[in-house]
């Protein structure tokens, strides 16, 4: 109670708030309530750091001026608040009085104690927290065993077939190259897309019975986005687009026996959902417009007629995954932005009928990228992945009071998910990274050398390279030799870390992290030690630390544009106000090169710091390309730089002269899909280094998850 107001609590908020007063003044670590409020699940510490600071939000607590719950650093909670315990005979005397403090919320409690809490004299009158009627939650504490139990049970029960049925898999594919897969509603067979990025993609049909496959849509110079089925398993829905022509996405439909795909919706995402009845379609566009950056729409499937509208939300937040529940009254979505790698994708649902809009859970995400509805409309099943856990896993979602629980705790990443009608099987793909540091000399770029499984990478002035890799399980920073020697990881935690840069003295690494919630820049020795964080607001991904060593340049996370903060710590400071996605600096920093549209070409522009003038602006080589990154070469009289075509294949590192004239093409970088950090240069000019690799996609299928 709040005054002569009921306040409610989630199971797992009065747990814990049970577990707090029971054990009053007493340090509770990390550990032991986790497992006091999560004995059977396997939930991350995120957890219970969230359900804490609900529970603060509800006493009107203060995390750093505590009256309740006080945090005891990396070690746990302590409840600070005075507790009295109250005998049978004040019980009477209560009563006599005809004060209604407590009341017994259970025949079995009766017999135990009562306990209520002291209030804090310094809190206010007016806000008080009704003390006496904490009674009736504590007294409760003899039920506990039983009620939470049951409301837990309640919260997530189904009647599911996959979520009850022991733990069971089977791999439908290993080549890497099934981006989406659906089950038909009979759960006898998969559709799914065929392909990778760089190949022709076509959509199949596989039986499960005896693993034999058909083609459906044959493979074609078109990219896949997206996939569904008509709830009566004869119509397919997919996403898709030309090569090469910069045209849009567009939903099509086909019968699930072949012909000629039909055009019904343009200019979409790949996110598509079919009502129960078959009539109407969900689906994504993005105009990436500040008051507009993603909506949610509705359309008729025969047609794509009838559009309409449901929710937008403006730069930078986006929505994603969308599924019309089972009732075809709602849709809910995944919205949010991972920009800034925190936790800040939400599940939400709109009605239909009303538009009234609400969430689905209190908790938040990094990203949400699947959604399936559950057939008994007791919840949803989610792939989503939470900071500082990188792998996407599978969650289930209680319907009755928003609490969520991962299903799956392996190491995989999990992406796509799709359950046959009666729940019996549910269908994923698991996702994995495969890209490689390689090393191409000047004299002889044609032939590469592997140095090690990296993303990023970058040059030392001395001649060492950064890199990161998931080699230990997630993204870590590792140094190596330039001849695969000394290979060595200088970070190790939960966290992503990446993007390193060196000082010029060679003695300090910046990097970007998210370990405090968001990406913001480190700095750290060059043996890991000595980790300190710099940015606290406005955080991103470095380029550039000065010559001197006073200052460090990065792209903002959330605006794409250089900022730079000091090496001391202190304000961070907006430099150039142009949205770009990379920038080079030249050796003594006072040059920034980048890419600019002209017309429908672009154009290599080099400009001054920090007034932003324009210096000097090349033709590419390729005039239509994507100028995927730029170095300056060690001479200080040429750039090299990475072209792309539209799907960022075909990548060619070119040289160009300062003096103008034409680019020389170094080498032919293949179709593999370039790194975060894309090029460096050793600091001799004699050899690049280049991060390049692709994500494999494979199919899974489940047949229990418990």
């Amino acid at each position: 109670m709040h005054g002569d107001q009921p306040v409610e609590l989630t199971p797992k908020g009065f747990e814990l708030l049970s577990v707090f007063v029971e054990n009053h003044g007493r340090l509770l670590e990390k550990d032991e309530l986790m497992d006091k409020i999560w004995a059977d699940s396997f939930v991350e510490e995120s957890n219970l750091t969230f359900n804490i600071r609900q529970l603060r939000k509800i006493l009107g607590d203060d995390a750093h001026s505590p009256k309740y719950i006080k945090t005891v650093r990396r070690h746990g909670y302590r409840f600070i608040a005075d507790v009295k315990q109250i005998s049978e005979t004040d019980k009477s005397k209560a009563e006599e009085n005809n004060r209604t403090d407590y009341e017994i919320a259970s025949p079995v409690a009766q017999s135990l104690e009562t306990v209520s809490l002291e209030q804090p004299a310094a809190l206010p009158k007016t806000k008080k927290f009704f003390a006496p009627a904490m009674l009736a939650v504590i007294t409760f504490l003899g039920a506990l065993g039983i009620g939470s139990w049951y409301i837990r049970s309640r919260g997530f029960e189904s009647n599911a077939h996959v979520l009850s049925a022991s733990f069971s898999s089977e791999k439908l594919s290993t080549n890497g190259k099934v981006v989406f897969a659906v089950l038909t509603p009979d759960g006898k067979n998969v559709v799914y897309t065929h392909g990778a990025i760089a190949d022709k993609q076509s959509i199949r049909l596989r039986h499960l019975d005896d693993g034999s496959s058909v083609e459906i849509i044959p493979p074609s110079d078109e990219i896949y986005y997206g996939l569904a089925l008509s709830p009566d398993g004869e119509t397919i829905y997919f996403v898709r687009r030309p090569r090469l022509t910069g045209d849009l996405m567009s939903i099509y439909r086909v019968s699930a026996r072949g012909g000629i795909p039909q055009k019904i919706v343009t200019d979409t995402e790949g996110w598509i959902s079919i009502s129960p009845d078959g009539a109407r379609i969900s689906f994504v566009r993005c105009p990436y417009g500040e008051e507009e950056f993603c909506s949610l729409w509705i359309a008729d499937t025969a047609d794509g007629k009838n559009e309409r509208k449901l929710v937008s939300r403006p730069r930078p937040f986006r929505i994603g995954d969308n599924r019309i529940s089972p009732d075809g009254k709602r849709v809910a979505f995944a919205v949010g932005q991972s920009a800034n790698a925190s936790n800040e994708f939400s599940l939400a649902e709109i009605d239909l009928e009303s538009g009234t809009e609400r969430e689905l859970t209190g908790e938040k995400f990094f990203n949400i990228k699947n959604i399936a509805w559950l057939p008994d409309k007791s919840g949803l099943l989610m792939t989503a992945s939470r900071v500082p856990n990188k792998n996407f896993r599978i969650w289930q979602v209680s319907a009755a009071n928003g609490e969520t629980v991962p299903l799956t705790n392996d190491s995989e990443s999990y992406s796509i998910l799709n359950l046959d009608k009666d729940a019996t099987k549910l269908v994923s793909s698991q996702v994995k990274q495969d890209f490689r540091v390689r090393l191409l000399s000047l004299e002889n770029p044609s032939v590469s050398r592997v140095l090690a499984d990296g993303s990023t990478v970058f040059y030392a002035p001395d001649g060492k390279i950064y890199f990161t890799s998931i080699m230990s399980g997630n993204d870590e920073i590792w140094s190596i030799n330039a001849d695969g020697s000394g290979q060595r990881q200088l970070t190790n935690n939960a966290a992503d870390e990446g993007v390193p840069i060196v000082s010029a003295d060679n003695n300090s690494i910046f990097f970007v992290s998210n370990k405090t919630g968001a990406a913001q820049i480190w700095r750290m020795n060059d043996d890991g030690s000595n980790q300190t964080q710099l940015t606290e607001k406005e955080g991103g991904s470095p380029f550039f630390v000065t010559p001197d060593g006073e200052w460090v340049y990065y792209r903002h996370s959330l605006t794409s544009k250089l900022w730079r903060v000091s090496t001391k710590g202190g304000g961070e400071h907006l430099v150039l106000d142009k949205v770009k996605y990379r920038f080079s600096f030249s050796h003594d920093g006072s040059q920034v090169a980048y890419s600019e549209r002209q017309g429908e070409e672009r154009i290599l522009t080099i400009a001054a710091l920090p007034d932003g003038q324009i210096v000097k602006t090349f033709p590419l080589a390729i005039p239509k390309a994507i100028l995927h990154s730029v170095v300056w070469m060690p001479d200080r009289k040429n750039l090299a730089y990475i072209t792309s075509d539209r799907e960022l294949e075909n990548n060619i590192l070119w040289l160009q002269s300062l003096d103008g004239g034409t680019p020389q093409q170094i080498a032919s970088l293949g179709n593999e899909e370039l790194g975060g950090s894309g090029l460096s240069v050793s600091p001799d000019g004699k050899t690049f280094a280049v991060a390049q690799g692709r994500w494999l996609h494979d199919a899974v299928l489940f047949k229990g998850l418990r």
